[in-house]
């Protein structure tokens, strides 16, 4: 039996493959939420130009939180950086160890950010109306990544290499576009600019040397 070859109008699939496939549906994901967040982001600008005494959050004695959640953020980015460089050099107990320390970092986030929402709640309706859409996306994609972390885990145990070669990437990459989100999300709601983010890192930084 002679084999059939398909013919020459269909689109080769070269350099495809499952780790490919991964990487292309978690992005054609994460740009449909990120449409679907940069509603509420920009529902906040415009509610804060509109009505800033009402609308411009003043977290008072709980005004480092926000930042306390990116620095979350940043380190989860750095870990999975080695994370992700530590599988692709075939380092599988460091990959472990970087793993089992971002899901910790990963909860700890989601904890501050429960803890954001309902401070939210308590400084009343203008905090809550502007700013509970932004922290409830937040708050589900860092549900996603523990999702996609325990995931990482699973697939690690059962020795699944075909699973964890398009798993692993899609991981990374959601990862880094959540650090991106947190970082724009701090400075567009007006939290905090970039130079007062870093100014606050170096003092905080000052006072745990001292």
């Amino acid at each position: 039996m002679s084999a059939h070859h398909a013919p020459d109008w269909v689109p080769h699939r070269e350099g495809t493959g499952a780790k490919h496939d991964g990487i292309l549906a978690t992005w054609l994901s994460l740009i449909s939420f990120t449409f679907f967040l940069a509603t509420f982001v920009a529902a906040n600008v415009y509610l804060r130009a509109w009505s800033p005494d009402q609308f411009n959050v003043d977290f008072g004695a709980q005004a480092d939180l926000p930042s306390f959640t990116v620095i979350a953020l940043l380190l989860a980015g750095f870990l999975a950086y080695f994370a992700g460089t530590s599988w692709k050099a075939g380092k599988r107990k460091a990959f472990v160890g970087f793993m089992v320390a971002l899901t910790l970092v990963f909860f700890v986030y989601t904890a501050l950010q429960m803890y954001l929402i309902a401070f939210t709640w308590y400084l009343g309706a203008g905090a809550w109306t502007g700013y509970i859409g932004i922290y409830v996306c937040q708050i589900l994609l860092a549900f996603t990544i523990i999702g996609f972390l325990i995931a990482n885990v699973k697939y690690y145990g059962d020795r699944n290499e075909k699973q964890m070669r398009s798993l692993v990437p899609a991981t990374m990459s959601i990862i880094f576009y959540a650090v991106v989100i947190g970082l724009a999300v701090l400075v567009i709601t007006n939290m905090i600019s970039i130079g007062e983010f870093a100014d606050w890192c170096g003092t905080k930084l000052q006072q745990l040397t001292n």
